[in-house]
């Protein structure tokens, strides 16, 4: 196990499934946030660095945000990342040059991605964020939009009035926070869109929503599995849990694939929570970040729930529950390296990596 740079503060790499490494493999993206525990104080810089030697490394933006997934910093390109910055107490986001520095786009206050697809970057508008977006007069409505990030053109892709339909289709009850949609992302050909969903009769795992953009047509998973990724441009991969009325049960949760009805096609591996998959989807990793567990990393093959490796497992629930620090496991774009956050102490935690090459053999 490797940190991606010595600080006597924390570093962190930002939500499972984002991109960490540029498109072409050389560079990585994380951030440094001086106290995980300073509520007043939530300044972050964020990094760049060499992917192989972790040389040349430099801070490119200052961002304040809170410690769960940290600012969610994702390469877009080889020259461009993507960011989340708190703006008077507002979520917003940067698409930024790291070479130049420049601010391309933004800030657009609303709620931010995993990453981008096929050059549209997803994103969401809620009531909160209405009044706040005088530069881009089209987010004037709630819904879906996307960011086309060559022309910085937005396209609204869902309405409110669509995401009332579909919840209200599936037998399910909008809330005063079904707009309030997060984990929106695009499927590899950005033909699909999918968004977790508040509703009022799933009040412990929500609801999974996903719209064709194509057709129009809808789908929604009621109590959906959690941590939901793309596993290609028809179905997805998350854990599904089971809650036996006060808490989690580990032992039972599994990563699987479903389609976006919610029909389970085959199980991809054993205990999991935060997860993601090689890019050729033969191994997948999830970790156990549970409330009093160790926040394990398991690495599996396809279709094993025995891991074939374990990394990390320290136990401080303190920095994992209280201070937001989840592991996020992710896999490098070669699917030879796995990312994620190490908590080395009650109150600090480490951005790490090990490489897998040879336990792929």
């Amino acid at each position: 196990m490797e940190k991606v740079c010595e600080y006597e503060g924390s570093s962190l790499w930002g939500m499972n499934g984002g991109q960490p490494e540029s498109p072409d493999g050389t560079l990585l993206v994380y951030a440094k946030k001086p106290n995980l525990e300073d509520k007043e104080k939530q300044i972050t810089e964020i990094w760049i660095c060499d992917r192989n030697t972790l040389a040349n490394a430099r801070c490119v933006f200052t961002v304040s945000c809170g410690n769960h997934n940290g600012p969610s910093a994702t390469f877009t390109d080889n020259d461009h990342i993507v960011f989340r910055d708190i703006i008077n107490g507002f979520s917003a986001f940067r698409v930024l040059n790291i070479h130049t520095g420049e601010v391309v786009y933004g800030p657009i206050f609303g709620k931010e991605s995993h990453c981008a697809e096929n050059g549209q970057y997803p994103f969401s508008i809620s009531e909160e964020f209405l009044d706040k977006n005088p530069d881009y007069p089209e987010l004037n409505t709630c819904g879906i939009y996307l960011l086309d990030l060559t022309t910085g053109k937005i396209r609204r892709v869902a309405d409110k009035k669509t995401v009332y339909d579909m919840v209200v289709k599936s037998g399910c009850t909008p809330n005063d926070h079904t707009t309030s949609m997060s984990h929106v992302q695009l499927n590899p050909s950005a033909t699909k869109v999918m968004m977790r969903l508040s509703v009022a009769n799933c009040p412990v795992f929500g609801a999974l929503g996903c719209i064709d953009l194509e057709t129009g047509k809808t789908h929604v998973i009621p109590d959906k599995p959690v941590h939901q990724l793309w596993f290609d441009d028809d179905t997805y991969m998350a854990t599904r849990q089971y809650y036996d009325g006060s808490k989690i049960e580990m032992e039972t949760s599994r990563i699987q694939r479903f389609t976006p009805n919610g029909e389970c096609i085959e199980t991809l591996g054993g205990i999991g929570n935060h997860i993601d998959g090689s890019p050729d989807r033969s191994y997948f990793v999830g970790d156990r970040a549970y409330p009093g567990y160790p926040a394990d990393i398991f690495l599996y093959r396809r279709g094993e729930t025995t891991p074939i490796a374990t990394f990390g497992g320290q136990n401080f629930q303190n920095c994992t529950w209280k201070l937001q620090i989840h592991p996020n496991p992710t896999f490098s774009r070669d699917g030879k390296r796995i990312y994620f956050n190490h908590p080395v102490s009650e109150n600090r935690t480490e951005a790490c990596f090990v490489e897998i090459d040879e336990l792929l053999k």
